[in-house]
């Protein structure tokens, strides 16, 4: 969606909106995330001393793989923003000061590309299905959150390997 700036400035009062964003091209490029429904995208633009202000709130539902045990899970998003976009003929150093001010290069704001970082943002860069995943195991792959394995799961340092195979030599023959 996007909002032409002389519409705002020729109103004396806010511009509503309300619409679904599909950001399902997304799921091609981020690689945890399996699914994504439309993403639902309400609040107010207006216009006060040069500068446009857009509010809003925005609400999807995604699905994404757990980091550690690869099980996919439902991931809500629920995030309210506001953003400031200055033109370019207005001269301030706002923008390089905050990461909610925009220049504005036209007489458009492009409300797409602000959802779309915005939903971004939200998604765990090492996202996990719950707190206590056990994720899987090391040896055999099993997932440690359904099943306990019987693996030998102790670790030894390479550098090492040979002295505990000496160890394990020297205590056997006792």
């Amino acid at each position: 969606m996007e909002i032409k700036t002389w519409e705002l400035d020729r109103r004396k009062e806010e511009l509503r909106f309300q619409y679904e964003e599909d950001l399902s091209h997304l799921v091609k490029e981020v690689d945890e995330l399996r699914k994504i429904s439309p993403v639902k995208v309400a609040g107010v633009a207006y216009e006060t001393g040069g500068f446009y202000t857009v509010k809003g709130h925005l609400q999807s539902k995604a699905v994404l793989q757990c980091s550690r045990c690869l099980a996919p899970f439902d991931y809500h998003i629920e995030v309210d923003f506001t953003e400031i976009f200055i033109p370019e003929r207005i001269e301030t150093n706002l923008d390089q000061e905050n990461e909610n001010v925009h220049r504005l290069t036209s007489d458009e704001i492009d409300l797409t590309s602000l959802v779309e970082e915005i939903v971004l943002l939200e998604i765990p860069y090492a996202p996990v299905c719950q707190e206590e995943c056990k994720g899987l195991c090391p040896v055999c792959g099993t997932n440690l959150n359904e099943l306990q394995c019987n693996c030998d799961k102790t670790r030894i340092d390479p550098r090492l390997a040979d002295l505990a195979k000496w160890f394990d030599q020297n205590k056997d023959s006792k």
